[in-house]
């Protein structure tokens, strides 16, 4: 099924609550705009309000329904969604206006106004349905519990935690994880919580990864994990793009910490993406890493549209927070190379405050210049003498690029260019909060925090994108699966 397929939820009632919203909507300006009745219900309005059903029909069917379900997006995703089919109505009408030689005499307040009380008669109704469905079926359970893993607690300090937790009802809710715990302490866990009343959540996992939400799907009526990365690329402007989730990602490369060392993974966003059409060997750079991630909105929508199960941003500072999280109880070792001392004490003090156990192996800031070859193989030397199984590299595009692909098998762990996932993670640049990100902004947040040096990475490049891809869907090469 393709992500943003209907499939099993109900999409008449969707379109009649967009209906609904659009005629109160044009009720609601005429009232304002006239006070009589012949005016308000004026042959040319009914025929407005008529010509906006079906406007409204047709990008129902065109856009919405292949788009991400109302139950499964967020309410951010879900204004986002609603100010765009709007938009896109407002616009067609007042074409449709315009050749029918009626905008000259339709009042603009009432356009206007239909236009923003539309998006707020359409959001509410929209989430009404929403609420009333997800409260009657549901998407998936979610349960606030006191979360056990290993090292387990011993039984007698176990039982008082039960006491003192509560779920959603008053009752003790335990959600108790595998990790790497043997089969007895695991079993001994969960008698010993049933025994004291609680409700019991067992946590999955496979190989001694812990499953999280974002990652599971149903497959044949089965809850399942996908264990790796899909083989197949998404082709834009030439590079090929690893399809996944973010969690996703991160259970591949945990997996596979053996076979990826020596390898580097990057992560390409609009700007590099750019940098790779105007430079044909640092395109070459991005394909011959083991994955490379889309790391920017309009890739990943693009991969999205295409119709890729599964496809989503994988955005370096997320796959970063995912893998940390996930490599939080010390198993798997990481180095950072990059950025200044100042960012990575920062880096270090947040990493270990959050996750107490985590195994830094080590944090190193390399002089901003070209290195002499005496250097560059004391660095070598440094990070493999450290034997971290993850080495974090935060050089900035395109620099990290470039230096993991020289040190491609010189490097004995695994590589992943992160850029300014370093900042973000130490707290020195604020990220955008998640409803910008959500809504494809983030890069716009980043600009204001620093127009003098991000003007023309995100403007210019941003013109640059549109452009070739312009120029490439009228040779009739749009993004596609290799």
């Amino acid at each position: 099924m393709k992500k943003g397929n209907y499939g099993r939820y109900p999409k008449r009632r969707i379109l009649i609550a967009d209906l609904i919203a659009l005629t109160l909507s044009c009720l609601t300006a005429l009232f304002i705009r006239y006070d009589n009745w012949v005016d308000r219900f004026d042959r040319l309005y009914i025929t407005l309000i008529v010509s906006m059903w079906l406007i409204q029909t047709l990008i129902f069917v065109i856009v919405d329904l292949r788009s991400r379900s109302i139950f499964e997006s967020d309410p951010i995703e879900n204004l986002v969604m609603v100010v765009r089919d709007r938009t896109l109505v407002m616009i067609l009408t007042i074409l449709y206006l315009y050749v029918t030689q009626q905008g000259e005499v339709s009042s603009r307040f009432v356009i206007a106004t239909v236009y923003v009380t539309s998006i707020v008669y359409d959001y509410i109704l929209r989430m009404v349905i929403r609420s009333i469905y997800l409260k009657k079926n549901g998407l998936r359970e979610e349960v606030r519990a006191l979360e056990i893993c290993p090292p387990y607690p011993a039984a007698e300090e176990f039982r008082k935690l039960i006491a003192g937790s509560a779920g959603d009802d008053n009752e003790p809710a335990v959600l108790i994880r595998r990790g790497n715990a043997s089969d007895e302490d695991y079993s001994a866990m969960l008698d010993t919580a049933v025994a004291e009343g609680a409700r019991v959540y067992a946590g999955l996992d496979i190989d001694g990864y812990d499953i999280r939400s974002g990652i599971a799907s149903d497959v044949n009526g089965f809850l399942t994990v996908p264990v790796s990365v899909r083989r197949d690329r998404f082709d834009l402007l030439g590079v090929k793009y690893a399809i996944a989730r973010t969690e996703e990602a991160v259970l591949h490369v945990i997996r596979n910490l053996k076979e990826l060392g020596g390898r580097y993974i990057c992560f390409s966003n609009v700007h590099t993406l750019v940098m790779s059409v105007e430079d044909p060997s640092y395109r070459d750079i991005l394909n011959n890493s083991a994955l490379t991630f889309a790391d920017g909105n309009p890739i990943a929508k693009r991969e999205i549209a295409s119709g890729l199960v599964g496809a989503e941003r994988v955005a370096g500072p997320d796959f970063m927070d995912h893998f940390f999280r996930d490599t939080a109880d010390g198993q798997v070792s990481h180095i950072f190379y990059g950025s200044s001392q100042e960012t990575l004490d920062a880096l270090q003090a947040n990493l270990k405050q959050k996750y107490p156990d985590i195994n830094i192996k080590g944090m190193y800031s390399p002089p901003f210049r070209d290195l002499t070859p005496e250097e560059d193989a004391a660095d070598v030397d440094r990070i493999n003498t450290s034997g971290a199984d993850v080495v974090w590299i935060g050089l900035g595009a395109p620099k990290q690029e470039k230096w993991m692909a020289d040190h491609a098998g010189r490097i004995k762990g695994v590589m992943m260019g992160v850029g300014a996932g370093f900042d973000f993670h130490a707290g020195t640049i604020k990220r955008a909060p998640v409803w910008v990100q959500k809504v494809g902004m983030e890069w716009f947040y980043r600009l204001c925090q620093d127009p003098g040096r991000l003007f023309k990475r995100y403007v210019v490049t941003n013109i640059k994108f549109y452009i070739y891809l312009l120029f490439k869907n009228k040779k009739g090469s749009r993004g596609k699966t290799t």
